[in-house]
């Protein structure tokens, strides 16, 4: 994968991938760990992006949308959107609108986790219930009502006025705020979590050899990938590991690269303007006519029609 920096918010730098840009936590934060904003210090943020760190959305007033991945999700006051690392998403701001934006590195949301960022999407959230609200993030909509939007809204002011004035102790006091915050929503929706944690899906639990497979294949996904390449790089026999993904997967290993590959092409079909023709050279696809045919065959239209509503909207907030 090809990148290149820019100057980002407050003379950073920042990382732009294939089109959209990925945003690290010296891009959006004071501090490297934790960081907080709500409506009158957010930076601008007026086109769909990534970001390599957790973030949590606790909308308080305005209606709004969350594009996030190739779904759309509702936002109005009560509503929490759950970010993970490397997820394309964006939300609108909207006249009016009030809200509170948690970010949060891995060790600070995880401390004791033997895992890495780069590895999280292949992890189950249903050994790790503080991932569970990120990784479902496109199936429901968590919405607190009542009593735990009122806790939500104190914890968002309890956690801006801590942040302001950290103390030695405020590392301490911010992650129980944070936990108690992700808290609320398992008590509102624990059922439905805990059921969608431990259905198959393709975030499920991989072996670390896979975990590893599919960093390299995120990292290389517009290149050409043989099978002979992967396994050397899990350091497996060819055959060994197409075993395995059979296995972990239910798919072939043509099949897992062409999934990624198209999964990556509809993000940037959805949240760039590149052309056709050029998403699929990002995507890997050998040719745009070859790509075209397998997204239609797939998806039941061409990829121009693919292309939402976002950009429209994205203008608008500009």
């Amino acid at each position: 994968m090809s990148n290149k920096s820019l100057a980002g918010p407050e003379g950073r730098q920042m990382q732009k991938c294939e089109g959209i840009d990925n945003y690290r936590m010296a891009d959006r934060a004071s501090h490297m760990d934790f960081g907080i904003r709500d409506q009158d210090t957010a930076l601008p943020n007026l086109v769909p992006h990534r970001h390599e760190y957790f973030q949590i959305h606790l909308q308080l007033a305005g209606f709004t949308q969350h594009f996030i991945g190739s779904t759309r999700r509702p936002v109005r006051p009560g509503t929490l959107c759950f970010v993970p690392p490397f997820r394309t998403h964006y939300i609108p701001t909207v006249p009016d609108s009030k809200y509170y934006i948690f970010n949060s590195n891995l060790d600070y949301l995880l401390p004791s986790a033997e895992i890495k960022t780069a590895g999280l999407n292949d992890f189950s959230a249903a050994h790790i219930p503080q991932l569970a609200p990120f990784y479902l993030q496109e199936q429901i909509d968590f919405v607190l009502e009542n009593k735990n939007l009122s806790i939500a809204h104190e914890i968002g002011d309890a956690i801006m006025q801590e942040s302001k004035n950290r103390t030695t102790g405020s590392t301490l006091i911010i992650h129980g705020y944070l936990l108690q915050l992700i808290g609320l929503v398992w008590r509102q929706y624990g059922d439905i979590l805990t059921r969608l944690s431990r259905a198959p899906a393709e975030g499920a639990t991989y072996s670390r050899t896979l975990s590893k497979l599919f960093s390299h294949l995120r990292d290389r996904i517009g290149e050409p990938i043989s099978l002979t390449a992967a396994a050397a790089v899990v350091n497996l026999s060819p055959t060994s590991l197409a075993h395995l993904i059979k296995r972990e997967t239910g798919r072939t290993f043509v099949e897992l690269i062409t999934d990624r590959r198209m999964s990556h092409a509809k993000e940037l079909l959805l949240y760039t303007d590149l052309s056709v023709k050029e998403i699929a050279f990002r995507a890997g696809f050998p040719d745009a006519a070859y790509f075209s045919r397998r997204f239609r065959q797939i998806e039941g239209i061409s990829p121009s029609a693919k292309r939402p509503v976002i950009k429209m909207m994205s203008r608008n907030a500009a």
